[in-house]
């Protein structure tokens, strides 16, 4: 059991249009509508500029949707179009517009204040222990191969340039371990990054799609 101070706030479509519309391009406005499920729903707003505000836990609900339509993804063919247009902006454009989200729920003044709001008892839905993610990210002429169980919180953090694949799978620590001694002979000392060339990028995009949970 937790003490969190949260509001109660009903989202709509409306939000979701807003936030869409605050995308400059309109290739990115389109990729969202067509990747990004939304689905009205209560959330629990907490106060804004507390810990649980920024680690953005409120975006939860909102951010399951998608990761149920990130699963289904996987499961396409390589060359499925569908597939491929998903790739174009996955890691890019669906962190950004959970950004936009928050800016029009800032500007609604949808966040209360610290006295807005009373303390009350929030237990935490148990997850899963074992289901986690294996991601592949680029940054500059480096491939980092990487677990997470946070995909979204994990990637902000990372600013990778490119988000290239990522899947969840229950023996996420096992294909990580795999992968890792695979490409052993291109990894950058004690660490994670690997110097990959196209051909092997590609390689560790089949094997992570093997993987990915059904």
């Amino acid at each position: 059991m937790d003490l969190i101070k949260t509001k109660k706030f009903h989202i709509t479509q409306s939000h979701f249009d807003r936030a869409v519309k605050k995308f400059k391009d309109p290739k990115h406005q389109e990729w969202i509508k067509t990747y990004f499920p939304f689905k009205p729903a209560e959330i629990e707003l907490p106060p804004k500029d507390t810990i649980t505000f920024n680690a953005r836990n409120w975006a939860e609900s909102i951010w399951e949707e998608y990761i149920n339509l990130c699963n289904t993804v996987a499961e396409k063919p390589s060359l499925d179009p569908w597939r491929t247009g998903f790739y174009k902006f996955f890691g890019g454009i669906d962190f950004k517009y959970i950004d936009h989200i928050e800016a029009v729920l800032l500007e609604e003044g949808a966040f209360p204040n610290s006295g807005d709001v009373k303390e009350k008892k929030i237990t935490k839905p148990k997850k899963p222990s074992e289901e986690g993610w294996v991601y592949l990210i680029r940054n500059r002429d480096l491939h980092k191969i990487g677990i997470t169980k946070a995909l979204y919180r994990r990637m902000r953090e990372l600013k990778a340039d490119e988000t290239i694949f990522a899947i969840q799978c229950p023996d996420f620590r096992g294909l990580e371990k795999r992968l890792h001694s695979m490409y052993d002979a291109e990894r950058i000392h004690g660490s994670e990054f690997f110097r990959l060339n196209d051909k092997q990028v590609e390689e560790v995009q089949k094997l992570m799609n093997k993987n990915a949970s059904v």
